[in-house]
């Protein structure tokens, strides 16, 4: 797992958590925050230290937990400097977890409607345009192109994954936006090196795929979402071919940057559909 990065949003930090716990991995998870950069030693798959807004321990935890956005990258084998946290990482995770429940039924406008990290909004045709919308709500409005979901919405407009929740769920309250009601399914395709047609940095997958895809999202998909089999993940662009069949082709130079081998199997979707 060494050198592996990616994006939270697109991997949540309870399942980064769970992963480096179940495979006792030592080391260093690196989070560079709008905020300020983040970081969380492990050893043997036990948060040790903690250090991220000014506070360290369990509260920097904590503290990201509550605010989920930036791209991370583990280090294996950085020792931890101090040890600041004493519980296990499951429990650790657990009472994050508990603190984001709270937090929520504390917050004051929890009339709007629940809004999925996952939902994808999209402008109504029959949107009303002449409403006294906030900026927070106009920059929202300008982001939405019903293809990115809530998650990746908060990653563009660096902003907290519950505040961009909010401003959505009043969007759709007022019927500004709408929540697509289908999912682009998830494709599990065989990982196949590419001699050509592909282009550089971009990963191939069938047209037939990918028109069912755009079917669903309402819209062109450029990017795909891949989870490798260790269950980390990354986001590439993506070359729509003739004839892919059930595979995901790359050229050799992208398969070394993403850390793919041939015949892995991987689950493939459209970024944030």
């Amino acid at each position: 797992m060494a050198g592996v990065t990616g994006t939270l949003g697109l991997f949540s930090l309870v399942d980064l958590f769970q992963l480096l716990a179940a495979s006792s991995r030592t080391g260093r998870l690196a989070v560079q925050h709008p905020e300020g950069p983040a970081r969380v030693y492990f050893e043997r798959g036990r948060v040790a230290h903690a250090e991220f807004a000014g506070v360290e321990g369990e509260p920097a935890v904590f503290a990201l937990f509550e605010d989920e956005r930036g791209s991370f990258e583990f280090t294996v084998g950085l020792p931890a400097p101090r040890r600041t946290v004493g519980t296990s990482t499951e429990n650790l995770v657990l009472e994050a977890l508990r603190r984001l429940d709270e937090h929520r039924k504390d917050e004051p406008e929890r009339a709007t409607p629940e809004v999925s990290r996952e939902a994808v909004p999209y402008s109504a045709d029959d949107a009303p345009r002449s409403l006294p919308f906030s900026d927070a709500e106009r920059r929202v409005l300008a982001a939405v192109n019903g293809v990115r979901s809530v998650a990746r919405l908060a990653s563009a407009l660096e902003l907290p994954i519950e505040h961009v929740q909010r401003v959505v769920g009043r969007l759709i309250d007022v019927g500004a936006l709408q929540l697509r009601t289908r999912r682009a399914r998830t494709a599990q395709l065989v990982v196949r090196l590419a001699r050509s047609g592909v282009a550089g940095g971009s990963v191939g997958v069938d047209e037939g795929i990918v028109n069912n895809w755009s079917r669903v999202l309402g819209g062109a998909v450029e990017e795909v979402a891949v989870r490798r089999p260790d269950g980390t993940a990354f986001a590439a662009p993506v070359t729509v071919l003739v004839g892919g069949g059930p595979y995901l082709l790359a050229l050799p130079d992208t398969l070394l940057r993403f850390g793919l081998r041939v015949d892995d199997t991987v689950l493939v979707k459209p970024y944030g559909g």
